[in-house]
């Protein structure tokens, strides 16, 4: 979009050439460029690195809606869009959950997807088991709901095979979106995993010696999703408050903790 000058009036256009022209003054035909805005699309929107990071053109994310209603079908057709979604894991059964999942990886196998794991505090083994069922499948990404404090489970999925590169860069393949509504919990994904709960999965042989040692260097989170009122289950901050306190947030703790890479929100 561009912003001329025609005979003292402001106009816009679209198209045009730019020239450089000492005769410009005099020619009719060459107006005088105010300002100007290059071409925006959809893909130009959003963080660099967070589309790097999840394979995917498009910032959006279609988010995991309980009891399958972000279906198999919703999540493939994200990944196809060059987006990402994330399968309804809550309220299913094992045998529900472990047939999506069987469908995701073959018929998703190509494209970004990922699985919503929620917190179940009356039901811890609900949620190990669910995690038993990511790390044999092969699920390389999680949106971690409704924690108010980080659970072995978690910390297990996200532990699992992390290993340095071979230029010395730690690498988590494993990758989780925490989603948190409140700055006390979002404080906890934004730092190394808690050392008390890497200690306890050393010792019980759930991680090996290397990968509790890797665990200082990464943030539990490589995302944050900051929830405002959404229908009553969060504290019902408002998004435009909640949101630039978690930025402040993030930042503190990647100065803090000297992460390769930065936490997004």
């Amino acid at each position: 979009v561009f912003i001329v000058d025609v005979h003292g009036t402001d106009r816009i256009c679209q198209s045009g050439t730019l020239v450089v022209d000492s005769n410009a003054d005099i020619d009719p035909h060459i107006h005088r460029l105010l300002a100007m805005t290059m071409p925006l699309r959809p893909d130009d929107l959003g963080s660099a690195s967070f589309k790097k990071r999840h394979g995917i053109r498009y910032a959006c994310v279609a988010g995991a809606m309980a009891n399958g209603i972000s279906s198999v079908e919703l999540v493939t057709a994200a990944g196809r869009a060059q987006m990402i979604g994330f399968f309804g894991s809550a309220g299913l059964s094992r045998h529900e959950l472990e047939n999506a999942l069987i469908r995701l990886t073959t018929e998703a196998s190509a494209i970004p997807w990922g699985v919503n794991l929620i917190h179940a505090p009356g039901s811890p083994d609900r949620e190990a088991m669910m995690v038993d069922l990511y790390l044999k499948y092969g699920v390389r990404c999680i949106s971690a709901a409704g924690y108010l404090r980080l659970t072995l489970p978690l910390i297990l999925y996200r532990l699992r095979g992390i290993h340095r590169a071979a230029d010395g860069a730690v690498v988590c393949p494993n990758r989780v979106i925490g989603k948190v509504s409140r700055m006390e919990t979002a404080r906890q994904f934004l730092s190394p995993p808690p050392a008390k709960i890497v200690a306890r999965l050393r010792e019980t042989g759930k991680i090996t010696e290397a990968e509790a040692e890797l665990s200082c260097y990464v943030s539990v989170a490589d995302d944050i999703t900051a929830e405002a009122d959404s229908g009553g289950h969060t504290d019902n901050r408002p998004a435009i408050n909640l949101l630039p306190s978690m930025l402040a947030l993030r930042d503190e703790c990647r100065e803090k903790f000297a992460y390769a890479n930065t936490p997004g929100i």
